[in-house]
């Protein structure tokens, strides 16, 4: 039986703030400051974000997929942090990640492109695409990844997010590329595809765009992904692809702390071309160690 492990991490939220001006928080910054005093820095904790890394080295996967919020206020120091700890463990070829709306919280750090000078490494253009930096495409050889971004500037108390119609014409192209028909296909990206109304304010949190690139998505018909990834709610969920098997799966943040919605990352087991299963490794804080559990975080 041929098996593949796929790991995927997301929103990590690592905040580093010495060295950085007083200038740079004469933005949307100084709400996300605001925030990270009243709550956030107590909940998003790098330290379990390192104990995560050495989780994944220890589980060994096949290849590893980050869907982006790794930094919080979109700063040079927060950005040189995370690339510090990602270079230990990850080498180029086992990493594909795409950026977060944090990672483009301010339009400084967007028009300076901290978050591809940082990681453009671990962006691979692999389906010979143009000069367009998203999607990224990765192709092993049992594996086909496009990742898109659905990362934008936004206004104060808005993290929505956006693909565009360029972003759709190639995904569409790059999914009909020979290279992907017979490897397993992964379409990964930061925000949700479905809405959730019973979420607190889940439109201002939305993928504005969802519908149309849902619409892509059933164009594409079985050419098309064969498992669909993405963070952004900072819990584990699973749904489905609406009118189609394929699976969408929400992982939660990778360095959360306390007793709801604790820090994990999810490993999807490929067996024959399908998902056969998802691993969830949650953390203890008690140990600060990652638990491995099956879909409804009973421990294996």
């Amino acid at each position: 039986m041929n098996e593949r492990r796929i790991a995927h991490f997301s929103d990590t939220h690592v905040l580093a703030i010495r060295g950085a001006r007083a200038r740079q928080f004469l933005s949307k910054r100084w709400t996300g400051a605001v925030n990270l005093a009243l709550a956030r820095s107590r909940h998003y904790r790098v330290e379990i974000f390192e104990q995560l890394l050495c989780a994944l080295a220890e589980a060994a996967p096949d290849h590893t997929l980050c869907t982006g919020d790794l930094v919080n206020l979109a700063l040079e120091p927060e950005f040189e942090r995370v690339h510090a700890l990602i270079d230990e463990v990850f080498p180029r070829e086992t990493l594909t990640l795409v950026p977060g709306n944090h990672d483009y919280y301010a339009k400084d750090a967007v028009a300076d492109g901290l978050f591809e000078r940082h990681f453009a490494p671990w962006q691979p253009h692999d389906a010979g695409q143009d000069d367009a930096a998203y999607p990224v495409c990765r192709v092993t050889d049992e594996l086909f990844v496009v990742g898109l971004s659905t990362a934008i500037p936004t206004p104060v108390f808005m993290a929505t997010g956006q693909v565009g119609p360029d972003q759709l014409e190639r995904l569409e192209a790059a999914f009909r590329r020979p290279e992907a028909k017979h490897r397993f296909r992964v379409l990964m990206l930061h925000h949700p595809l479905l809405p959730e109304p019973a979420r607190p304010m889940d439109s201002m949190r939305r993928l504005m765009d969802a519908e149309a690139l849902i619409a892509r998505l059933w164009k594409l018909g079985e050419r098309g992904p064969q498992l669909v990834v993405h963070g952004h709610n900072h819990e584990f969920k699973r749904m489905q692809l609406p009118g189609t098997p394929v699976p969408i799966v929400q992982v939660a943040s990778a360095s959360r702390s306390g007793k709801a919605h604790r820090a994990e990352f999810n490993i999807y087991v490929v067996r024959d071309q399908q998902l056969a299963a998802i691993e969830r490794h949650i953390h203890d804080p008690e140990t600060g160690r990652f638990v491995r559990c099956d879909e409804l975080g009973q421990p294996l």
